[in-house]
């Protein structure tokens, strides 16, 4: 298909979906009537992309939806939040679940304009995640580490350029806000010659963005403090497919069982549709993608091009972004896009609908929602049975040399009990040694690096970590200096690790003994993913150092895949390497929200000049913690 025949295609396509969504109950005002949601190829050079959001509190299934989920119609109005159909609390940007989406051009310039109008008088703010900021890294959005929070009745706008080419999102990182709907997705496209598999599909279509979350009745600050304080709720209801869920089932005596309806997503026969997913998580979750009948070529990991792998499914954690192109060459039909849970969503399975051109509308497909797709699968959960990233190998030729380390950091995750860190034991009164024992209290166990328990002070560290005192800093090494034991202390601290630029850091992840798979994400880098494998639990750090030494430990230097966000294994590790080229302060930690509330990530402070701070930036207190 020619260039021409294909701005054809696009164009008959964005109708197809207008005529659809008019048929089908749409309504018509979205996020892809943003003029910088082009053809990147036809547009005469770079843009500057101007968005205005409201952050508020609000609620699902309110009056702006009337008779949602009995009348399907009602469930597209605008303002409307339908989730899985019920009512509760959420956070929301412009009335959206999940908020606007930022499509654009390579190069580029993002505005975006945020006010925070938010109840409940919190501050937040909006990371953009899979951007690495260089030259802008007070725009990270990470409170308390490249900026302040923006307050309630305030409003700061984020200015960056669109660098990093790929599929992305943005989400708060204040708090557990993300878990409550203050999420979206972030598309960076190229120009046919930049984009180095264009040849292996026909359409990229706006459209075709997925992305997953789970979901709960209960409010992600509900669960989060409960986890905290030893308390009992109900968290995982069911997943989300771009905001819709048909887990929950809802009764009417005229329609008798109904559902939200799935999200739908529409192919031409016969071409090959690139589709970009995204993890939105909130916490221990992570999600297997299939597609019924179809196989899925992976043709990028976490924004970055991949040599091209075929498969069947995937498995996607928190903060993970994965391309796929799907040839779509079935019987012209409808067919199952499955999203099955795992970890503590494991119960649940939520679809959405792939349609076919000219394939009646309003009638789901025919396979059996009850089963979960089987076969060759990509990150697998186990970091054993499928293939791993460390596997993949990245399409570009030229890369940075990442042959000989400068420094080796290890850093081993642990789930521990400890008093008085985070403030969940108490020494005296409701110990750790205590619980689990008859008629006690249950234990809050801390997901730690290094034993280490991190806390961030009240200021930014970027702007003010001069003025704090030297001592709330530390690593493994400092507390081995003062004769601290943290394999049975408490070790809490603003948990930092110090490069100087340009040096080549390794940094080996040993998930010692969680039983769980844990997503690292680093901001400000991508790093590359040398090695990984499981074994049994447990397993330490001594063990991975001891099977390094007999060379026992494989490392892929040969265009090895670049990620920012990476499952460490159970009982296992995996090995990543980068060039500290991006100075700055940058948040690495568990993608899973109550991993990082109680403790488990890091901060990477890398030397380096910095560009001013903007004249606008949230302002809050300059003296230290107390």
């Amino acid at each position: 298909m020619n260039l021409v025949n294909m701005r054809r295609f696009v164009i008959v396509g964005l109708l197809l979906h207008v005529y659809t969504d008019v048929t089908e109950g749409h309504w018509l005002i979205n996020d892809l009537d943003h003029p910088c949601v082009r053809d990147c190829d036809t547009s005469p050079g770079p843009m500057t992309c101007q968005y205005d959001w409201t952050i508020e509190s609000y609620f699902s299934v309110s009056r702006a939806c009337y008779q949602c989920p009995f009348k399907t119609y009602d469930c597209h109005r605008t303002d409307c939040v339908p989730l899985a159909g019920y009512a509760r609390p959420v956070l929301s940007v412009n009335r959206k679940v999940p908020g606007p989406t930022i499509q654009v051009c390579e190069n580029d310039i993002i505005e975006v304009r945020v006010r925070n109008v938010m109840q409940n008088e919190e501050g937040t703010s909006i990371h953009w995640h899979g951007f690495h900021q260089r030259d802008t890294p007070y725009m990270d959005g990470v409170a308390k580490v490249t900026q302040c929070s923006i307050p309630a009745g305030q409003e700061f706008t984020y200015r960056y350029p669109a660098a990093n080419a790929g599929t992305h999102w943005w989400h708060s990182h204040s708090g557990i806000q993300r878990a409550d709907g203050i999420y979206g997705s972030l598309i960076v496209r190229q120009t046919s010659s930049a984009e180095p598999h264009r040849d292996l599909y026909d359409v990229d279509d706006p459209h075709h963005v997925l992305v997953i979350a789970e979901w709960s009745k209960e409010t992600a600050l509900t669960i989060g403090t409960a986890k905290l304080h030893g308390v009992e709720v109900a968290d995982v209801d069911g997943l989300l497919i771009n905001g819709r869920g048909t887990n929950q089932v809802f009764h009417s005596d005229d329609q008798g069982n109904v559902t939200v309806d799935h999200h739908v997503v529409y192919v031409r026969s016969g071409l090959r549709h690139r589709f970009r997913v995204i993890g939105a998580m909130g916490d221990v979750c992570a999600v297997t993608i299939s597609v019924d009948h179809h196989k899925l070529t992976i043709i990028a990991a976490d924004g970055a091009p991949i040599d091209p792998v075929v498969v069947d499914r995937f498995t996607i954690f928190s903060g993970e972004r994965y391309d796929f192109v799907l040839h779509a060459d079935q019987e012209k039909d409808s067919y199952w896009i499955r999203a099955a849970g795992e970890i503590t969503c494991g119960p649940f399975q939520e679809f959405a609908i792939l349609r076919y051109d000219m394939t009646p509308r309003g009638v789901d497909p025919d396979e059996d929602k009850s089963i979960r797709r089987e076969g060759v699968t990509l990150n697998p959960l186990s970091g054993t049975d499928g293939i791993l990233i460390s596997d993949l190998r990245d399409k570009e030729e030229t890369q940075d040399d990442l042959s000989q380390v400068d420094v080796t950091r290890y850093l081993e995750i642990d789930i521990v009990g400890r008093n008085k860190a985070k403030a969940v034991h108490d020494p005296i009164f409701y110990p750790v040694e205590n619980a689990g024992r008859e008629d006690t209290y249950t234990a809050t166990n801390l997901n730690v690096l290094n034993n280490i328990t991190l806390t961030l002070p009240g200021i930014p560290l970027l702007t003010h970590a001069q003025h704090l005192d030297n001592s709330l800093f530390c690593n493994r090494e400092t507390f081995l200096d003062d004769g601290r034991d943290c394999s049975t202390q408490d070790c809490e601290c603003i948990h930092t690790l110090s490069f100087n630029q340009n040096q080549v850091v390794e940094l080996v992840f040993i998930n010692k003994g969680t039983g769980v798979a844990h997503p690292l994400h680093l901001h400000g880098y991508y790093f590359s993913v040398v090695g990984m494998h499981s074994f049994s639990l447990p397993f330490t750090t001594e063990d991975f150092k001891v099977l390094d030494e007999e060379g026992n430990i494989s490392r892929n230097l040969r265009n090895p895949p670049r990620k920012d966000t990476v499952m460490i294994p159970p009982g296992g590790y995996a090995v990543m390497r980068f060039r500290a080229n991006n100075p700055g302060w940058w948040l690495m930690h568990c993608h899973f929200d109550t991993h990082l509330l109680l403790g488990m990530g890091l901060v990477v402070h890398v030397d380096g000049p910095l560009s001013s701070p903007p004249d606008d930036l949230p302002i809050c207190t300059h003296r230290p913690p107390l």
